[in-house]
């Protein structure tokens, strides 16, 4: 009975061995798409104005070692537009996201930019 329980032991540390980088994987790849999703809700939910419809295109990067980043293209759109985009956004979303927002302004090709927007805690004064 003994051997039995022994053997019947080896055999589930066998299969942990086995199984456990699997689903560590797996657990690691649903968190990280669990939160993309979530940065997708978040950045679609705050882009759903009538004024932008049609107007944006969105991506996101959630990535395991660094920071999340949100890139929208936004064309044809005004320079009060985009800064709105940018407080909206820049007030809901993580500290740790990395807001990217790329465009073209008046309908001219040469007029492209890249605007980047990364916020980090702010440190404590040391000042008395």
């Amino acid at each position: 009975m003994d051997a039995l329980l022994l053997n019947l032991g080896k055999l589930l540390v066998g299969f942990f061995c086995m199984l456990g980088p699997i689903v560590f994987l797996m657990v690691h790849l649903h968190a990280r798409d669990r939160r993309e999703a979530s940065l997708a809700f978040t950045v679609l939910r705050e882009l759903n104005s009538p004024d932008l419809r049609g107007l944006f295109s969105i991506n996101v990067a959630s990535r395991s070692i660094g920071s999340d980043s949100v890139a929208i293209d936004l064309w044809s759109c005004s320079r009060e537009q985009v800064w709105d985009v940018v407080e909206k956004l820049s007030a809901k979303l993580p500290s740790h996201v990395q807001v990217e927002v790329n465009g073209v302004s008046g309908g001219r090709l040469r007029s492209a930019w890249t605007l980047t927007v990364t916020r980090r805690f702010n440190a404590p004064a040391l000042c008395p």
